[in-house]
């Protein structure tokens, strides 16, 4: 019943006139679509083919290279997101042009990178650490360094202090202080020898000092007194400055005395005022090979002496001791760095020996073996 009332609605709508205009104006337009359709194809993407990836890299402006050591650069942490890559259907992407990320000024360190500075700083003297200089020990320097390093004296030994100067003499004496030419030891000899009928009586005293030169002047190491061949009368002295003891020998039997800085022997002492003048130093510890005592000097002031030389300016210090009439002078020449050039020995029974400068040489001969 329904099929064939549909059946005359059909056959009623295309005997219509304008059904079937219609009709036509549809079927035209469907075919003009499909020429169309058919001459251009749009490849359009496929959206399933796999995804875009766009990559971000922090990149650091360069700044100014770091007032520090560059053995011990300290690097402050610097956070990044990480990049996660969907790897698993993308292509390789054509690598992009880097280009620098915009960062905030707290997000940028305060130097630069330790690989960075290495490769583009050039380090100034004033960056880098301060070198450590060598500590190189200097050796002993005296007092005085241009102290004479020869002295050769004469004296005539008179036991009449009234007497002229150019009066004989019944004795003479000769002092040579020597420097060794390595610089460091010295030594000296005094011979005192009798002349004309004395000689025949009177043995010759000789006196040697063996030591070093050190920062404060003499050093002794060992120290003879010998008068004639009298074993009484001779007398030894070592002098062991690494232990601080003095070992005296003699005939009578040895002692071990307890050292002090600055000892000197009845030699050394006198020329120990070319290292340390009679003003600054009148007290020494001084041995005569049979004890040690303290030798206290006072100042005599300064005297004018006439001598074969002439007359010279010289320094008068005085030793005494308050029990008896004992006591030793000496005048030291103030233009030859206080060298003795008088010395006076007063005995306990008021004998008087004494010992008066006749030349006095700095320079040692050339025809002397060195």
């Amino acid at each position: 019943m329904w099929s064939s009332v549909i059946l005359r609605s059909c056959k009623r709508i295309l005997q219509d006139v304008s059904y079937q205009r219609l009709a036509i104006a549809l079927a035209l337009s469907f075919l003009v679509h499909l020429f169309f359709i058919g001459k251009f194809y749009f490849n359009l993407p496929d959206l399933n083919e796999g995804r875009h990836l766009i990559e971000a890299q922090l990149v650091l402006r360069k700044s100014a290279p770091p007032q520090v050591p560059l053995s011990k650069p300290i690097l402050a942490p610097i956070k990044t997101e990480p990049i996660v890559k969907n790897t698993a259907t993308a292509k390789q992407a054509p690598p992009e042009p880097e280009t620098p990320a915009l960062t905030t000024p707290a997000e940028l360190p305060s130097y630069q990178p330790t690989e960075a500075i290495e490769k583009t700083t050039q380090i100034k003297p004033s960056d880098a650490e301060p070198a450590v200089e060598n500590i190189i020990e200097e050796p002993n320097i005296p007092t005085n360094p241009d102290a004479y390093q020869y002295v050769e004296t004469t004296f005539d030994v008179r036991t009449d202090i009234t007497a002229s100067v150019n009066s004989s003499s019944p004795g003479k004496a000769k002092i040579v202080y020597e420097l060794l030419p390595n610089g460091e030891q010295y030594k000296i000899k005094s011979l005192v020898e009798a002349k004309g009928l004395a000689a025949l009586v009177l043995p010759d005293l000789l006196q040697t000092s063996e030591g070093f030169l050190i920062d404060s002047g003499l050093q002794p190491r060992h120290y003879l007194y010998q008068f004639g061949d009298n074993k009484n009368k001779t007398f030894r002295s070592d002098f062991d400055w690494e232990h601080k003891k003095l070992y005296l020998h003699a005939a009578k039997g040895d002692q071990v005395l307890d050292l002090t800085v600055g000892t000197q022997d009845l030699l050394s002492f006198m020329y120990q005022f070319m290292f340390s003048p009679p003003l600054q130093t009148l007290q020494f510890s001084v041995t005569n090979g049979k004890k040690l005592g303290v030798y206290e000097y006072s100042f005599e002031g300064e005297e004018t002496i006439a001598t074969k030389m002439g007359n010279l300016p010289t320094f008068h210090i005085l030793k005494a001791t308050n029990d008896s009439e004992e006591k030793t002078e000496l005048w030291l020449a103030l233009d030859y760095q206080y060298v003795p050039v008088k010395i006076r020995k007063t005995e306990k029974d008021g004998k008087v020996y004494e010992l008066l400068v006749t030349s006095l040489k700095t320079e040692k001969p050339v025809t002397q073996s060195q």
